[in-house]
């Protein structure tokens, strides 16, 4: 396969992956408030490790040491940021959580000197603050009628911030510079975050919370919690496999087609129509996101 080719199939990818996650979430937002978030977050891991087993069961080995924590921080992460995720979009409009999610990259930013020694200038750190106004914006504190469920989509971000950068750690292991297969790493994230749902549903059983409850799913819940599993699978490996034939810095932009794929769901399947304020507000998330990106690519 030529580059140019590799490239467009990269963006061919990138661009099914991001129609396929929002539909995830619509997926899980059918369901409203009549089945627990913890229930339908441990469906899409179980159902996602269950979808990728025969894939991956021939070259299955057991991580030991750093490289088995590493695996165990990116499921927590992954973890409460699919709980605190879901969670919010059973409340609020689709699109406005993921508008507000779409801070991780700012968060990215943040952390990354802390926890990969990475240096980053007062360009991107500027970038970060105009981003923040652009979250204030969507999230408006004091005015929003979703009041404190709208730091759920920003625990999210902050989850799946540590998510990527345990992954990046992750590739740095001397155990796994081979590369760990993209089915294997989204399978261990999906045992292992099923395990920690569990513990966490079993140690919430004494406060009663409603998000905890532990109920049996009706058949046509049943029928949403497996495909929440399936396009949470397909969407992540498809993902990742897109960033193996075209350049970061190709599809940097083409993430951000989740936003308008999240719209149109949540306008077809809900009737939620984006305010101002939430087109406003991705757009500087959007902008700084980029700029960001630019910038690292100038570092590196």
């Amino acid at each position: 396969m030529t580059q140019a080719k590799g490239q467009a199939f990269g963006i061919q990818l990138m661009a099914f992956g991001v129609i396929l996650l929002p539909a995830m979430d619509a997926a899980a937002k059918v369901m409203g408030d009549s089945i627990a978030a913890a229930t339908i977050v441990l469906a899409r891991f179980g159902f996602q490790s269950l979808f990728l087993l025969p894939f991956v069961w021939r070259d299955l080995y057991l991580p030991r040491g750093q490289e088995l924590r590493l695996h165990l921080w990116r499921a927590l992460g992954i973890c409460v940021s699919t709980f605190c995720f879901f969670a919010a979009i059973q409340v609020m409009p689709q699109v406005d959580a993921l508008a507000i999610f779409f801070t991780m990259p700012l968060l990215v930013t943040l952390l990354a000197p802390w926890m990969l020694g990475e240096t980053i200038g007062w360009r991107r750190l500027s970038a970060v603050a105009v981003g923040m106004i652009g979250a204030l914006i969507i999230i408006q504190p004091g005015q929003s009628s979703f009041g404190l469920v709208t730091v759920l989509p920003l625990i999210a971000a902050l989850g799946f911030a540590f998510y990527l950068l345990f992954t990046r750690q992750l590739a740095r292991t001397s155990s796994t510079q081979q590369g760990v297969a993209v089915f294997t790493m989204q399978f261990y994230s999906g045992v292992f975050g099923s395990l920690m749902i569990v513990l966490a549903i079993v140690l919430m059983q004494p406060f009663q919370h409603p998000a905890f409850e532990i109920t049996w799913p009706e058949p046509w819940q049943w029928r949403q919690l497996i495909l929440v599993g399936v396009l949470a699978s397909i969407g992540h490996v498809v993902v990742t496999k897109a960033f193996q034939y075209a350049d970061a810095s190709v599809l940097a932009g083409f993430q951000y087609l989740e936003l308008l794929s999240a719209a149109v769901l949540g306008w077809w399947l809900f009737g939620d129509l984006p305010t101002l304020n939430t087109w406003m507000g991705s757009a500087i998330l959007v902008g700084s996101g980029l700029y960001i990106f630019h910038r690292e690519k100038q570092a590196h």
